[in-house]
């Protein structure tokens, strides 16, 4: 029996001995149980009009530590594909009401973003990043763009940082790291393992680690010094990588503060290399 119908009998199982407010939020539950697993606590709670608190009572009553933990378990079995596919077969809407779907709900992620991630928090990570000796940034598949982005902005402001091609040269990198460096680690679900086992490796090596990913239970933060939680539901069958981008851009902007007599003397010097290479088209 998969994880989506286990949860849906223990749900009903334990539906008789639950108050009011309980019995509300789980049969809120079990008519959105294709959406749990991406489903903030608050708004399940708003649906049922009940307190986010009696939402993680809920997932604890059902033997998870937390609603985070409820929806990791229902993540590890779904795949964001079948989801979507199957949604489109039920929707009938025009291209103009998908696109304003789509529109929607990366709203709503930035939404969500700015009440989980405080500028402070930002801030901190922005200070470590400006005073690591060097920086490596991992990331594959869908969090390759983030990291990608990332590490290039950090050079553009004259912080050494790289975004290693393979576990081998992540590997080798890795172990050239100590206490003055710093790792950040970006991973969406469904979480690939090389980055969580390098991500580990660092903080056993003593290597702050900044992890980017979009769930508090993510096995990133079990590595984690700093973590930012970046909300990334999508009604594709890929993440939404948007907010994601949002967040790298702000943290570029305050790196930049933390030092700006470097930023401004990297990006002056970068951008006369780019004009003695010829770059660009028309320089």
């Amino acid at each position: 029996m998969s994880e989506p119908d286990e949860l849906r009998v223990r749900l009903t199982a334990l539906a008789p001995s639950l108050g009011k407010a309980q019995r509300q939020a789980a049969r809120v539950m079990l008519e959105s149980l294709d959406a749990l697993a991406y489903l903030p606590a608050s708004d399940l709670a708003e649906k049922a009009g009940v307190h986010t608190a009696t939402v993680v009572r809920l997932a604890q009553r059902l033997g998870f530590e937390g609603y985070p933990h409820l929806q990791r378990s229902l993540r590890s079995t779904l795949s964001q594909c079948s989801r979507f596919l199957q949604e489109m077969d039920e929707d009938a809407g025009t291209a103009a009401a998908t696109v304003t779907a789509v529109l929607a709900q990366a709203r709503r992620n930035l939404e969500q973003l700015t009440r989980i991630t405080s500028p402070e928090t930002l801030a901190e990570v922005a200070a470590r990043l400006s005073g690591a000796r060097r920086t490596l940034v991992l990331g594959l598949g869908m969090a390759g763009p983030v990291a990608a982005h990332l590490s290039s902005s950090l050079r553009l402001l004259g912080i050494a940082a790289d975004q290693p091609a393979d576990p081998v040269s992540a590997g080798q990198q890795l172990g050239l790291l100590g206490p003055d460096d710093a790792v950040v680690a970006i991973d969406f679900h469904r979480y690939y393992r090389v980055t969580t086992d390098l991500a580990a490796a660092a903080r056993r090596a003593g290597v702050p680690v900044i992890a980017f990913t979009d769930t508090e239970v993510s096995p990133l933060t079990e590595s984690a010094c700093h973590t930012l939680i970046v909300p990334s539901e999508s009604p594709t069958p890929r993440t939404s990588l948007a907010t994601a981008f949002a967040v790298v851009e702000a943290i570029i902007a305050l790196t930049a503060r933390a030092d700006r007599g470097r930023a401004e003397e990297s990006m002056r010097r970068i951008d006369s290399s780019y004009a003695d290479l010829k770059i660009f088209v028309g320089e």
